[in-house]
């Protein structure tokens, strides 16, 4: 499976004002310790939910780290973390479990909320826990065995979206199983999301006529990773992996926004392998459902439009995580699987999705799915005036690559049960 360490981002964008409704209710949560410390019960949430993003060299606003670090943000953080937008977890909590959940318990909002209502005190250093060694360099898993850098992308001081892509050999001489992929953009306000892209190589299958030349499928191209707001290292459990070929090249597909400033984007990816002669059992796919152009006409004014869109398991397979792909308008997307006797299992509900945070959801225990099944998404879009991130509640929504138009894409990483070897299975 795909391990995704997730850790919450208090993205200074989100700091202005909490409806008094969402603090009101969160004012029940039970009670934490009587007088919480800084160093005895605050620090141990911030490192198990917070300082992987939250520390130097890394694309958070702040560091987490210290006391000193974090008392100038204590308002700010408990608003955050009583609404339940920080850590980004959207996840509705009754339907499945997930690796590297990084959501707090009540009883941890509660302290966290008490500590600062108390003035935020600082407690005994001898309460502290041991400091975390996070790896240097803004690598969350270590140096990587490979690094790789995009080409100069020129992003416009007020371009608005822009999708540009470009490539660079990985100068590998032999073929290379991955054992980890990890994404690090230069600039990151401006990378809406960015997607990476294995293209060519030695063995691999010619593009057929129809191929997206984009990569959004076909022969000669495999997705490898995705990197989004609330996203993380992907690593692969033992046994599975991702194949980087003989002579292969990996593609930068970008979604960029601008921000009132000029910049030259420079992405780094690291990949780290699997020992030399190392053959995995399982090869992960990368699969994307989508409703499709035609199915998503969203009309105006309306706050709960519903799609359902579907794709049948034809041999049986693992299904290792979920990912909901959606614009402004998105806010709550549902994977179910029917299974062959007609028995309708719920896997995820992401009912507070939004499109700052796209968060990957990987199984704690991935089900396993009979030839036949069908993987039934049901998507959720609000195009009325109360939806706040809605750009226009009077238009008409289509399907579109910008953030002001739509879509629904449910992506999914999976391997089959009785597969082919890796090799021969990657090259079809």
């Amino acid at each position: 499976m795909i391990a995704r360490y997730s850790f919450g981002m208090l993205a200074l964008l989100v700091f202005a004002g909490l409806p008094s409704a969402v603090a009101q209710e969160r004012t029940a949560t039970p009670a934490g310790p009587k007088e919480p410390t800084f160093t005895r019960d605050v620090l141990p949430i911030f490192q198990a939910s917070c300082q992987g993003c939250h520390r130097s060299n890394t694309s958070a606003p702040m560091s987490l780290v210290t006391y000193e670090d974090a008392r100038p943000w204590g308002r700010a953080i408990k608003q955050k973390v009583m609404a339940r937008e920080m850590p980004p977890w959207f996840s509705n909590r009754s339907v499945g479990e997930y690796e590297d959940d990084p959501s707090l318990t009540d009883a941890e909002i509660a302290t966290i909320a008490k500590w600062v209502d108390n003035g935020a005190p600082r407690g005994n250093l001898a309460d502290a826990p041991p400091p975390v060694a996070w790896p240097s360099g803004g690598w969350r898993l270590g140096e990587p065995d490979l690094v790789l850098t995009s080409p100069p992308v020129q992003v416009s001081a007020v371009s608005g979206d822009a999708f540009p892509e470009v490539e660079v050999p990985t100068g590998l001489t032999e073929d290379r199983y991955l054992r980890s992929i990890e994404i690090l953009p230069e600039h990151d306000p401006v990378v809406h999301h960015l997607v990476i892209f294995s293209v060519g190589g030695v063995g691999a299958a010619p593009a057929q006529a129809g191929d997206d030349p984009r990569c959004a499928g076909g022969a000669g191209c495999s997705k490898l990773a995705n990197l989004a707001k609330g996203g993380s290292p992907d690593t692969f459990a033992e046994g599975t992996s991702r194949l980087l070929l003989k002579g292969s090249s990996i593609r930068f597909q970008y979604h960029l926004n601008s921000n009132g400033k000029s910049h030259v984007e420079h992405t780094k990816v690291g990949f780290r392998f699997y020992p030399k002669g190392y053959v995995p059992k399982n090869l992960i796919v990368a699969k994307a459902i989508s409703s499709g152009v035609a199915a998503l006409v969203i009309p105006p004014g309306v706050a709960d439009y519903k799609s359902v869109f579907s794709m049948k398991v034809e041999r049986e397979m693992t299904l290792v995580d979920f990912q909901p792909h959606m614009h402004y308008r998105g806010k709550r997307m549902t994977l179910d699987a029917i299974l062959p006797s007609g028995q309708i299992q719920a896997l995820s509900d992401i009912d507070r999705f939004t499109q700052h945070w796209q968060v990957n959801y990987v199984y704690k225990d991935p089900p396993t799915l009979p030839a036949g099944t069908v993987l039934r998404v049901t998507s959720y879009h609000d195009n009325s005036a109360a939806n706040k991130l809605n750009p226009d509640p009077t238009a008409v929504v289509t399907w579109g690559e910008r953030s002001v138009d739509e879509m629904a894409i449910a992506h999914i990483d999976y391997y089959e049960t009785s597969p082919q070897t890796p090799k021969s299975r990657d090259r079809q």
